[in-house]
């Protein structure tokens, strides 16, 4: 089954949408009420925060995870594909921060990978279920400051 980032999802979304139309609008509103150099600069900023902020967010609406019976697949927002064989996942599970919003986390020892997936693809509880009668499932708490990268180096005494 196949997991993807979508606005009813994470309805969080919806604010980039607005800043996208509210950055020249700004501009537009100091290019009329500061002057026409000040106005053009905001619009030229206004213009490239919003193309950026446009390439994030279709990156993100493109990226998915995805559940066979042989593997865990995801496509990063940066355009990486990665695989992971349920037999080769070292160590998977349920993060809690301690100030933030759960997510998921699948580590494979060869090659050092590591992936986390937020709660907000769809079907979130669906693809945790998937994982966790897959492969043993860890449920960690994360304590202010701490990464899940720095607790898994704990957990499986691996060096720094």
């Amino acid at each position: 089954m196949r997991h993807r980032l979508t606005l009813t999802s994470n309805p969080r979304l919806i604010l980039l949408i607005l800043i996208l139309v509210v950055l020249p609008a700004a501009g537009v509103l100091l290019l009329i009420f500061a002057g026409i150099v000040i106005g053009i600069i905001a619009l030229a900023a206004a213009g490239y925060l919003d193309y950026l902020m446009l390439r994030f967010f279709r990156n993100h609406l493109k990226s998915w995870v995805e559940t066979s019976d042989s593997e865990l697949t995801c496509k990063m927002p940066d355009g990486d594909l990665l695989t992971f064989p349920w037999e080769k996942i070292t160590v998977a599970g349920c993060c809690t921060p301690a100030k933030g919003r759960p997510f998921l986390f699948v580590y494979r020892d060869e090659g050092d990978k590591l992936v986390t997936i937020p709660n907000e693809y769809t079907d979130f509880d669906m693809l945790q279920d998937q994982i966790s009668r897959r492969r043993p499932f860890r449920e960690i708490s994360l304590v202010q400051g701490e990464s899940i990268q720095k607790r898994l180096k704990q957990i499986l005494n691996i060096e720094e």
